[in-house]
């Protein structure tokens, strides 16, 4: 088993990568660090400090895997592309978009505007980034924005009579609101500004040159002393944010960085797949690659419903789980449900439907002895050979064995083995009680009013609001329930007749 305060010990004081796996092994969480050690410890110390969506995902954490970095700047970039490789349900929920500053140009737009934003977005838009410095962003937007006059607002249109904003008066913005703006003239200006966005400062600086001699010539020393002081912003801009340097440095890092961690994890998974045969081999089932678990759930032998969960290569297949409610054993107990449950299954698989293929190289049953009989029985049957398991637990509920071929196989000393069948039985035993829940809720919701004509969802909760009870619905005169909101006399005679049938 995997033991978290003990490898919290062995973390490093280094950048990197962390995934959070829950106990069928599935990723749930990616995340960055500058420090692995520190950041990993934090989930699992105070959780009153915690937001309450990170403690509900450290509830689920079972397992944690981490990849040093060279850089911090690898680790944001290794994290990138794990997230989108699997998709981790908790950075969909705990997504708060703490990642580097992009430069956006928002081309789509008629007057286009210089952003900074953390977020890409195909709308049209161009985008240069990410960069390493949020400070420096703004800065250098500000001062593209200034020298070519550009668009600040975000303002789309602007009706006769808008008054022009301060940006206008102080010169920093052409005013596209007065509607004295050449567009060609506007766009070339945002060229320009692309353009040294993509590493070409010589026309900015020559356009700034060029100004800041007009204005002397005229003798505008205050206006030349702005253009002088706006080449010397421009010429102060650190290397690392002349987007082209920096863009060729992060595609080679990331090629380097994805290329080398990805080989790094499919080698710890190609240990992990060839740790669990040696462990299978050693319990007697060599070669056996898709396993398919059952379980069956009710309560007091009503709404019984069987679930079929899926594992594959050491990993659950969650596309191949299927349901079944149970129709020809529903009074019949456990055995009699699997009996069900197992025939259906195989033979659908049979029949070759393309949702139950391929065929399982084992079956393991939540149950004993009489169940892996029963269950052996139904394929002897249908002439179908396909070993079968019962997962036996102990008297703490929790896996300890196997019975198989007619022996009970104590797995404590095969603790590979014995934490994959443990994760299988808690899965399948999980998707049954989810299954039979959601039975049971819709069941609970259905009332009497379901089935009268004319009254609907709104109708239904307008006469359980003011009446409390189908009994005082029932009871109720006619004259009252058409006074409730929402109804007339003759939806009110409707339910009348139907209650009282």
């Amino acid at each position: 088993m995997f033991d978290i305060r003990e490898n919290l010990k062995t973390l490093p004081d280094k950048p990197g990568v962390y995934l959070h796996k829950d106990k069928t092994g599935e990723i749930i969480y990616v995340g960055k660090a500058i420090s692995l050690k520190n950041r990993v410890r934090q989930y699992f110390q105070s959780k009153s400090n915690l937001d309450p969506k990170v403690r509900a995902m450290v509830s689920h954490i079972a397992e944690f895997e981490y990849i040093v970095t060279e850089t911090e700047m690898e680790a944001l970039l290794l994290e990138s592309n794990l997230i989108k490789k699997y998709m981790p349900k908790y950075n969909v929920l705990l997504r708060d978009d703490k990642t580097f500053p992009y430069i956006k140009v928002t081309l789509g737009e008629p007057w286009p505007r210089l952003v900074k934003t953390r977020r890409i977005i195909d709308d049209g838009s161009r985008y240069f980034g990410p960069y390493t410095d949020a400070a420096a962003v703004t800065q250098l937007i500000d001062l593209l924005s200034d020298i070519y006059g550009l668009k600040r607002c975000s303002a789309g249109s602007f009706p006769e009579g808008f008054r022009p904003c301060l940006n206008y008066h102080l010169k920093q913005c052409r005013g596209i609101c007065t509607g004295e703006v050449d567009p060609a003239e506007y766009r070339r200006s945002v060229e320009h500004a692309v353009e040294f966005l993509s590493g070409n400062t010589g026309k900015v600086l020559r356009y700034l040159d060029e100004q800041m001699v007009r204005e002397a010539e005229v003798m505008n020393y205050e206006r030349a002393a702005e253009y002088r002081d706006k080449i010397a912003a421009v010429k102060a801009i650190p290397d690392q944010e002349k987007l082209d340097d920096f863009l060729s440095d992060v595609r080679r890092n990331r090629v380097k960085v994805v290329r080398r961690k990805a080989e790094e994890m499919a080698n710890r998974e190609r240990e992990k797949q060839e740790a669990l045969k040696v462990a299978l081999q050693k319990a007697g089932l060599a070669g056996i690659d898709r396993i398919e678990a059952y379980d069956i759930s009710h309560i007091a032998g009503t709404d019984s419903v069987g679930a079929m969960v899926v594992f594959e290569e050491g990993k659950p297949s969650r596309k191949s789980y299927r349901r079944f409610r149970i129709k020809t054993a529903p009074g019949g107990g456990d055995t009699d449900s699997l009996r069900e449950v197992v025939f259906r299954r195989i033979n659908r698989g049979l029949e070759q439907s393309p949702g139950f293929l391929p065929m399982p190289d084992l079956l393991l049953i939540d149950g004993g002895t009489n169940q892996v009989n029963a269950v052996e029985q139904v394929l002897a049957e249908m002439e179908v050979s396909i070993p079968v398991a019962g997962m036996v637990k102990d008297e703490k509920h929790k896996t300890r064995g196997l019975i198989l071929r007619g022996e009970e196989k104590d797995l404590l000393d095969n603790r590979v083995l014995l934490r994959y069948i443990s994760t299988i039985q808690e899965e399948v035993h999980r998707f049954a009680i989810e299954y039979h829940r959601g039975l049971r809720s819709k069941k609970l919701k259905k009332s009497a009013l379901d089935d009268v004509p004319g009254i609907g969802e709104k109708r239904k909760a307008a006469l359980l609001k003011e009446l409390g009870s189908i009994e005082a619905i029932a009871a109720a005169d006619v004259l009252i329930l058409e006074k409730i909101p929402g109804m007339n006399r003759k939806a009110a005679e409707s339910v009348k007749k139907h209650l009282n049938s």
